[in-house]
C-alpha cells in the first residue's frame, strides 16, 4: 500500500468534555452531531469559520444522535431515560 491509499484527515472537531459516543451528518452535509458522555449534543458545522453549538439538558451520558430525514430536527438519547429533538439551527 503506497502513502496515495492512506485516508487523509479532512479535520477534527474538539470541544466534548468527555468520551464521544455518538455521531451523526446532515444530509445537507454542512453540519454533524456528536453526543458525549458529558450529556451534551454538539451541532458542528462544516465550514471552518463557522461556531459549534452545545445543547445542554441531559442529565446523563448522550448515547446516541441521529438527525432526522429532512435534516431539520436532532434526536438525542440519553442514559438519564430520555429521549430529546433539537433544532440544530441556532
Amino acid at each position: 500500500m503506497s502513502a496515495m491509499d492512506d485516508p487523509s484527515l479532512e479535520r477534527h472537531f474538539k470541544g466534548h468534555r468527555d468520551t464521544v459516543t455518538s455521531v451523526d451528518f446532515n444530509c445537507n452535509m454542512k453540519q454533524i452531531a456528536t453526543g458525549s458522555v458529558d450529556s451534551c449534543l454538539m451541532i458542528w458545522n462544516l465550514k471552518p469559520q463557522m461556531r459549534a453549538y452545545r445543547f445542554v439538558g441531559h442529565k446523563d451520558a448522550v448515547l446516541s444522535v441521529q438527525f432526522s430525514p429532512s435534516g431539520h430536527l436532532v434526536a438525542s438519547a440519553s442514559r438519564d431515560k430520555t429521549v430529546r429533538l433539537w433544532v440544530p439551527s441556532v
